[in-house]
């Protein structure tokens, strides 16, 4: 079995890229090299899981003192950060009804999952490809390709970050699942930005691919995927305020938002024929910036940004009910 992974960072400045920790550590028994690669897990704290201990307890006699160097044969010493697959309900806020989802959780470590793992089989159901993204991870994408001898998977999305967020450091960690269906995280590269240094729109991208190639009934296939992600920069949003206009461009009402109490439904006026939603942002010099966005009767949501307490503008949808 071969994998072949290759991590592009663009416009970004790398900060702790250690000896081996793209790589997994081996149990015995068991090849790390047959795992998948199946997304990320972004966190603003290095995730530190090398075994340090145990790495120092068997190179101890060929220590001398001084600085201790950690060489390229210390992979074995690379530790996993296991996730936990739970269950969530979900209640619908319009009908009251739950639905109940399965997620692969890293529990008490904060960070932001976009993964797309096989969950396994259970009573009544088959295993399923499911995609694990967290709110902050916005114009996500996932795109499954499957053939006699090849499968593909395609993830892109976005993280909006906050100059309010300040310096602030990323750390990618790529997520794997084994083959009896436990899925972890090793630790992964950083980069640091500084947003204050940056205008809105301002991107920062890191992308991983990986190829695996694997005999099932005497047939080798390939299983591929290339993970996109980009941090891009947004000014902070103040207020919104949504416009209702009619076939005359009249003013018909004007309402005043905070960015994160928008309605999940906005009930439209009769006589209304589009919208005009205007966000509200202030630049680094305090200049008022106001965007606007045109909705007519084409569209059924209107999309804007709250910030959340990390600094990530996290996407709202807000349905639209025109009469």
């Amino acid at each position: 079995m071969k994998r072949k992974i290759m991590i592009a960072v663009c416009s970004v400045l790398i900060l702790c890229l250690l000896s081996g920790c793209q790589l997994a550590r081996e149990n015995a028994g068991t090849n790390a090299y047959e795992d998948r690669l199946i997304g990320l897990f972004i966190t603003t704290e290095y995730l530190d899981l090398f075994d340090f201990e145990n790495y120092l307890s068997d190179n101890i006699s060929g220590f001398r003192g001084g600085e201790i160097t950690i060489d390229g044969n210390a992979q074995k010493y690379q530790g996993r950060l296991y996730a936990t697959l739970m269950t969530r309900t979900l209640t619908s806020d319009e009908t009251g009804g739950t639905t109940e989802i399965e997620e692969y959780i890293f529990e008490g470590i904060d960070g932001i999952a976009y993964f797309s793992p096989t969950v396994p089989a259970a009573d009544g159901r088959d295993s399923y490809v499911s995609s694990m993204s967290d709110e902050a991870i916005s114009d996500g994408h996932m795109s499954l390709n499957y053939g006699d001898d090849k499968n593909s998977t395609t993830l892109t999305g976005t993280i909006y970050t906050a100059p309010s967020n300040m310096q602030h450091t990323y750390y990618f960690n790529p997520v794997y699942q084994s083959e009896d269906g436990s899925v972890y995280a090793v630790s992964g590269s950083g980069f640091m930005v500084n947003n204050e240094a940056y205008s809105e729109g301002s991107v920062y991208s890191q992308t991983l691919d990986a190829t695996t190639t694997v005999t099932e009934s005497g047939k080798a296939k390939t299983e591929s995927i290339s993970i996109t992600l980009s941090i891009s920069v947004m000014l902070e949003p103040e207020k919104i305020v949504v416009l209702q206009m009619n076939t005359e461009s009249e003013l018909l009402s004007r309402t005043e938002y905070a960015p994160d109490i928008l309605p999940e439904v906005l009930t439209l006026e009769a006589d209304t024929s589009y919208l005009v939603v205007e966000t509200y942002k202030r630049d680094d010099m305090g200049n008022l910036k106001i965007a606007r966005e045109i909705y007519g009767r084409d569209n059924e949501n209107i999309e804007t940004f709250f910030v959340r307490a990390d600094g990530v503008c996290v996407k709202h949808w807000t349905q639209i009910k025109w009469r």
